[in-house]
């Protein structure tokens, strides 16, 4: 799973701005880049202020991206090559936004192709990451794998960070397709992949046959981080996950997020 994250830089022109986690999601066998609202924004997406002390607004998004090579005796190295990717064509927004809330679900897809020769896996592929549909439920054990405080788990592999369910994930929270999870996270995380994981006796939500039962550990990908649900001494513990199915709603809908620009 260390290989789904990928930690992006925001800059305007040739300015960094700041440090995020997008991934990659695969649905209907096309490919999309999946990063947070305020991430290719810049701005505060309650307040749509803009989060940089400079009020700078990114254009374009840095993605170190993961190749392989093969070398002798069957052995392959990877090397991490830098990639541009400019959030704007003809002065228009590349990335798709919620259809219903917009920017109140604060997450966006964007269309990607080309990285079948790379090492990134989607993070929702069930056979390589040996996902399954295990039942979601309060105080189950989640990880945020992410690049805390621009921080990685050497070379650009991300930080774990252990969390759980908080909140009942059959519920919308403020009408929203979010839930929350217990964790203390910090800076650079937003955008970040989060997975569930069940220990023991496990029957998938897709099966029905007794057979079907699992026994040791399983994991499930739920949704993408946002950040903290605010900044007191509580609060700071609450994080955000927009739920998969948002992800699968914008990608669903094609439809073309606001210009921060104009905003």
């Amino acid at each position: 799973m260390s290989w789904v994250p990928i930690r992006i830089e925001m800059q305007f022109n040739e300015t960094k701005l700041s440090v995020g986690t997008a991934f990659i999601y695969e649905h209907q066998n096309k490919t999309y880049l999946v990063t947070n609202w305020h991430n290719v924004t810049g701005r505060n997406p309650q307040t749509l202020q803009p989060l940089s002390k400079h009020l700078s607004i990114p254009n374009s998004i840095i993605l170190p991206i993961p190749f392989s090579h093969k070398i002798e005796n069957g052995f392959e190295s990877v090397n991490w090559k830098s990639k541009g990717l400019e959030l704007y064509e003809n002065d228009k927004p590349i990335w798709f936004e919620h259809p219903t809330h917009g920017h109140d679900v604060d997450v966006i897809v964007i269309p990607l192709g080309g990285i079948e020769d790379t090492k990134l896996i989607a993070s929702n592929d069930k056979e390589t990451l040996g996902l399954e549909l295990i039942p979601i439920r309060p105080s189950l054990d989640t990880f945020v794998l992410g690049y805390p405080l621009g921080m990685s788990g050497g070379a650009n592999f991300p930080i774990w960070k252990r969390a759980s369910i908080a909140t009942e994930p059959n519920i919308d929270l403020d009408g929203l397709p979010k839930l929350l999870i217990d964790t203390a996270t910090r800076e650079g995380m937003s955008g970040s992949p989060v997975y569930a994981q069940a220990t023991g006796y496990i029957m998938p939500e897709d099966k029905t046959d007794p057979k079907d039962f699992m026994i040791g550990e399983a994991r499930r990908f739920i949704g993408i981080y946002s950040g903290r649900l605010g900044s007191d001494t509580f609060q700071a513990q609450l994080g955000i996950v927009w739920k998969e199915s948002a992800i699968i709603e914008i990608i669903e809908s094609k439809i073309i997020g606001k210009s921060s620009f104009e905003i």
